[in-house]
C-alpha cells in the first residue's frame, strides 16, 4: 500500500541588505561623472580652437597677410632743431639734422658692417633754397621715397628730404648722393646734397590761365 507524501513548502530566504553597498555604488558613479566632465571640456576646447583657426584662415586675414610691409620714417621738430630718419640703403637709415639758426642740413649714415659707426656724411644749407637767407628760419622737415636711376657716376639713395620754411611757406627737396659700392667696400664717403626742386605753399594764381 503506497503512501502519498504531500509536498512540503520550501523555506524562503529573505534578502538582507548588505552593509556598505550604497556608498560603494556612489563611489563607482564618481569616476563616470568625472569622465563626462572632461569629455565636455575637450569638446569645448576643440570648438574654440576650430573657431580661431577658421578666423586665422579667413579671406580677410589672408588678404591682410599679403599686404606689403611699410618702411616707416620719423620726424620731430622744435624751436632749434629738426630731426628725421629715412632709408638710405638696405642696411641702414640716414639720420637727418637741420639747424634752424644756420640752415645747415646734415645726413649721417652708419655702416653696420663697421660696427655701426657713422661712415657717410652729406650736407647742404637750405637757407638759400627756401629764401630765408642768413636770418635763420623756422623749419619743418621730413623724408620721402624716390627711386632714381642708378649709375656709377651719379649715385643716389632712394630717399629724399623735404624742408619747409614755415614763415614764408617755401619748401625744397634734396637728394642724397649715397654710393652703395663705396659702402660695400667699407670706405667712408661724404659730399653735398643735391637740390632737386623747390616750391611754395602760397602759389600765385594766374587767373588768365584758368579762363
Amino acid at each position: 500500500m503506497s503512501q502519498s507524501t504531500a509536498p512540503q513548502a520550501l523555506p524562503t530566504l529573505e534578502k538582507t541588505p548588505v552593509p556598505g553597498m550604497e556608498p560603494h555604488r556612489r563611489c563607482c558613479e564618481l569616476p563616470r561623472v568625472g569622465i563626462a566632465f572632461f569629455a565636455v571640456l575637450t569638446l569645448i576646447s576643440v570648438g574654440i580652437a576650430g573657431y580661431f583657426a577658421g578666423r586665422h584662415q579667413s579671406p580677410l586675414n589672408q588678404e591682410l597677410s599679403e599686404l606689403p610691409l611699410l618702411n616707416a620714417a620719423a620726424a620731430v621738430s622744435d624751436e632749434k632743431y629738426s630731426i628725421a630718419t629715412g632709408i638710405i640703403s638696405e642696411e641702414a637709415d640716414g639720420f637727418f639734422v637741420l639747424d634752424h639758426n644756420s640752415g645747415l642740413l646734415q645726413c649721417n649714415v652708419i655702416y653696420p658692417r663697421r660696427g655701426g659707426q657713422f661712415m657717410a656724411r652729406f650736407t647742404t644749407n637750405v637757407a638759400e633754397a627756401v629764401g630765408t637767407g642768413a636770418k635763420g628760419g623756422k623749419y619743418m622737415m621730413l623724408t620721402g621715397r624716390a627711386q632714381f636711376p642708378r649709375a656709377s657716376n651719379n649715385p643716389a639713395a632712394s630717399t629724399v628730404v623735404y624742408v619747409m620754411d614755415t614763415a614764408s611757406g617755401n619748401y625744397a627737396c634734396f637728394g642724397i648722393p649715397y654710393d652703395r659700392v663705396v659702402a660695400n667696400a667699407n670706405r667712408p664717403q661724404q659730399g653735398a646734397m643735391r637740390l632737386l626742386t623747390t616750391g611754395t605753399a602760397n602759389p600765385v594764381i594766374d587767373r588768365d590761365n584758368l579762363r
